[in-house]
């Protein structure tokens, strides 16, 4: 057959496949790449088997050649042991084989590690708090790379999370997951009143990030390396708060190679301007390394506040600085010690809210008065890690931390508020995972505890919060016959609130939140996972999660009440698939879930639903068509229903659950051209949805499209690049009532401007 012919036949073959997953293709172009050859003497190396990493640097340790890498793409990485003698080139050829990466020596004798031409990067897994590979995980992952979602025109985190299927923005901060509010039942004075938690997770550096019912205080995307967006109850492995799944945010750690950055950009919306930077390097070669980033945001929102304000509410400020320091000691080679310190603050305006005219981007302070925060959060964390042998490592974490949360609002009273948080965490735990093992497992100890001291003045409320939570868990997967895995896990969690809250203080309707809970859970995880054919593998879990109960005051009659936790048994399908010699990636997840006790606000008041359940089917796909152009797409589907309702509320059985909308959808590419150029888009669309559990007609929001595109150019140590947001201007709604709207922004253009050092 000619070369011409073959070609032929795989642009099909890759166009069918993709066609898969509603991603668009081009005529396949096979990558051809010859293997770079040196001259250097064959010598013998000792690399046992284990992060990639760590692997490189006894590479070149022992081969005495400098490596350039980029860190994102190694990071978490695994590699097999390689023993014996070997030219520098084959050496580090076996090590990058399996994670579809290779190296180019150059004229100085130094080797550089990317990608390998013309095939998708390999993808590790964190989040269940063992490494695996896409390939051996069966929860429902999107695994987001940092330099391609920070594409200059993101700010947060949760920008970007809607790439995955049955994802959607919320615009009080927590994305919603599968029709789950990732918020919890409520937000704002209903949540800080209650404590009402949060059902999604979010977690930087493995540090949870605070929630106190609504979003103050953002994570950029600033030097992240990995982001993993987890759809489904994570209670086994993340614990608390993640009924509905966890986002895990993972940033660049120190490098033992000198290195930097600077970014300049501008946007026109609002007049932002944005400064960021980035250093990293040796202190003790081969021992301590440090990275150091900041950046800095200042403008205004896209909110206009006709008439006259105390203050500009429109206004925006940001900063974000992290200090990282690693230490690796020669003396102790299996110990790695890594310090993290961060601090966030921003000020000004929070809320994308508008009245009126839900069209015209206005807020006049019809029903409401407008608010300025001024919010921070600042995180330690120690994170030790000690390999006691090629299959056995130790990870011990503590992190302390301290979250201020503040707004002054206008109006006649000058109602303000503040919330001031300590909280401790600990966490140690064991991961056995040998290489090409029949056993691999993780079992932990976690302890957490949370102290909140809540005022809002004047005759607002006031009173404190404490939670203690203690918990064992464990995953493990054992080969039980060649290609079939077992997986067992689960989570043994006590958890105890006390909450002392007086609402409304000297006035005749004053009540009290006085809650002691304390509860025992067993969360249970049960699996198998199938490997077909050495491309395809297939597997199906059952496991269950819940979240937390807790008290409350009605709104009406100031009388105390209490609600139930909320529980959810969980039953997935999944396939994971890697096709065309790794140019294609196509996964997909079926799954069925029944709530027991699902939380609701429903007039003004916390309830539990007996019966809810959701179904739905998640396909996600990304390949490579030549070597010069990606893809990626997602399709989800979702059906939502309340199956028996509260008898106070008997009018909401078979209703849909809010935020849950049927069809939701992303497509993007990323082209790169000769000479340095290169241009990309993304397209998600989210379907139609009802704004509360009610299912008022009039307040659904949701049915949009979203258009964002950027183009730029890199040579060298520069990149230009240019980008817009909502190219087609639409109205994005994400929550609608009867006086007011939380919005999205419209059109956006900006630029930045990067340096590497």
């Amino acid at each position: 057959m000619d070369i011409r012919s073959t070609r032929k036949r795989n642009a099909l073959l890759l166009a069918s496949k993709l066609s898969l997953a509603c991603l668009s293709a081009m005529a396949l172009v096979p990558a051809s790449h010859a293997a770079e050859t040196t001259t250097s003497a064959a010598q013998n190396y000792r690399i046992p088997a284990g992060r990639l990493a760590d692997q490189l640097k006894l590479f070149s340790q022992q081969s005495g050649k400098a490596l350039l890498v980029d860190e994102a793409l190694v990071k978490n990485l695994n590699g097999p042991a390689v023993q014996g003698s070997h030219s520098p080139q084959g050496a580090l050829a076996l090590l990058l084989a399996d994670a579809g990466m290779h190296a180019t020596a150059n004229k100085d004798g130094s080797f550089k590690v990317g990608a390998a031409e013309g095939a998708l990067a390999a993808v590790t897994v964190t989040g269940e708090k063992i490494d695996r590979s896409m390939q051996e995980t069966t929860t429902a992952v999107t695994v987001l790379r940092g330099r391609d979602v920070d594409v200059g025109g993101s700010r947060s985190v949760y920008e970007v999370v809607s790439r995955a299927p049955n994802v959607t923005a919320n615009g009080a901060g927590i994305p919603n997951i599968r029709g789950v509010a990732g918020t919890g039942p409520s937000t704002g004075v209903f949540s800080f009143i209650s404590g009402a938690r949060p059902r999604v997770s979010t977690s930087v550096d493995g540090v949870s990030e605070s929630w106190s019912g609504q979003r103050y205080v953002d994570s950029g995307l600033w030097d992240v390396a990995q982001m993993e967006v987890m759809s489904g109850p994570q209670s086994t492995t993340q614990g608390r708060n993640t009924i509905g799944g966890a986002i895990v945010v993972n940033t660049n750690d120190p490098t033992f190679h000198r290195e930097g950055a600077v970014r300049a950009g501008y946007e026109n919306k609002g007049g932002k301007a944005l400064l960021a930077g980035m250093v990293s390097g040796p202190l003790v070669e081969d021992e301590l390394a440090f990275r150091i980033t900041a950046e800095g945001l200042r403008g205004k929102g896209f909110i206009n506040y006709p008439g006259e304000w105390p203050w500009d509410p429109s206004e925006i400020r940001r900063s974000s600085v992290r200090a990282k320091l690693l230490w690796q000691p020669k003396a102790a080679p299996g110990l790695s010690a890594k310090l993290t310190l961060s601090r966030r603050d921003q000020k000004g305006e929070y809320l994308n809210t508008v009245d009126g005219d839900f069209t015209a981007y206005q807020f006049r302070g019809l029903a409401s008065n407008t608010r300025y925060q001024d919010s921070s959060n600042t995180t330690v964390s120690t994170d030790v890690r000690y390999r006691f042998s090629d299959a056995l490592t130790g990870h011990l974490q503590y992190s302390r931390g301290d979250y201020d949360a503040k707004f002054k609002e206008t109006g006649a009273d000058r109602f303000s508020l503040k919330m001031d948080e300590k909280s401790n965490t600990l966490e140690s735990r064991l991961v056995y995972d040998p290489n090409g093992g029949a056993f691999s497992g993780v079992v932990g100890l976690y302890y957490y505890d949370r102290k909140q001291d809540l005022n809002a003045a004047p005759d607002g409320f006031v009173g404190d919060d404490k939670v203690k939570t203690l918990a064992l868990f464990g995953e493990s997967t054992l080969t039980i016959a060649n290609g079939l895995d077992l997986i067992l896990g689960g989570r043994v969690e006590r958890e105890k609130q006390n909450r002392d809250v007086t609402a409304w203080p000297g006035k005749p309707w004053t009540g009290y939140v006085k809650t002691d809970i304390a509860e025992t859970l067993f969360l249970p995880k049960f699996g198998i996972s199938y490997k077909a054919t050495p491309e395809t593998t297939v597997g199906f879990t059952a496991r269950k999660g819940y979240n937390a109960g807790g008290g409350s005051v009605d709104w009406i009659t100031s009388e105390f009440y209490q609600y139930g936790k909320e529980e959810v048994s969980t039953y997935e399908f999944s396939t994971r698939s890697q096709l065309l010699d790794k140019r294609l990636n196509l996964n997909a997840n079926l799954f069925i879930n029944r709530y027991d006790d699902y939380q609701a606000l429903l007039n003004r008041r916390f309830v539990n639903i007996p019966k809810g359940s959701s179904h739905g089917l998640e396909v996600s796909a990304n390949g490579m068509v030549t070597r010069q152009l990606e893809l990626h797409g997602s399709l989800g589907w979702l059906h939502t229903k309340v199956n028996t309702a509260p008898a106070a509320n008997p009018a909401i059985a078979g209703n849909h659950f809010n935020y849950a909308p049927r069809f939701t959808a992303n497509l993007g590419f990323k082209q790169r051209l000769d000479g340095g150029w290169y241009f990309g888009g993304d397209l998600t669309h989210t379907g139609k949805y009802y704004s509360e559990i009610d299912n008022n007609e009039q307040f659904k929001a949701g049915g949009y499209t979203l258009v964002d595109a950027n183009a730029g150019y890199q040579r060298a140590a520069w990149n230009v690049r240019a980008y817009v947001k909502n190219a087609t201007n639409r109205n994005v709604m994400f929550l609608k009532t009867a006086t007011l709207a939380q919005v999205g922004q419209p059109r956006t253009m900006g630029v930045t401007v990067d340096y590497l050092f």
